[in-house]
């Protein structure tokens, strides 16, 4: 979603998920320029990042699939390889992050 926001190009950007990182301790995304330096990219989705968890959970809540699929939650950059992906989980982290009254059983599939 972030390069409908920021008019760049999906490889411009690159994102890893943890569910434990080592540093933090806790769950963990992070999102970085896909050139080394930067362009700003990352700076611009942090800059407004509530509007696009927003704009993705209503994406992935309306994918009429099951699972999820490369419409909603799957992609060529995925840091993890598209491994550990969890439609209804998505939805749920999504709602919290964005204090959406959206839950996994209020979407098709």
């Amino acid at each position: 979603m972030l390069p409908l926001f920021t008019i760049c190009d999906r490889w411009d950007v690159g994102g890893v998920s943890m569910a434990l990182h080592a540093q933090t301790g806790q769950p963990t995304i992070f999102v970085y320029d896909g050139y080394p330096g930067g362009a700003g990219i990352a700076e611009l989705a942090f800059a407004d990042a509530e509007r696009h968890a927003r704009a993705t959970l209503e994406l992935i809540a309306a994918c009429p699939c099951d699972d999820g699929c490369p419409s909603c939650v799957q992609s060529p950059k995925c840091g993890n390889w598209n491994e550990y992906l969890d439609k209804r989980a998505a939805v749920t982290l999504l709602g919290l992050l964005t204090s959406s009254r959206q839950t996994p059983s209020s979407f098709p599939g």
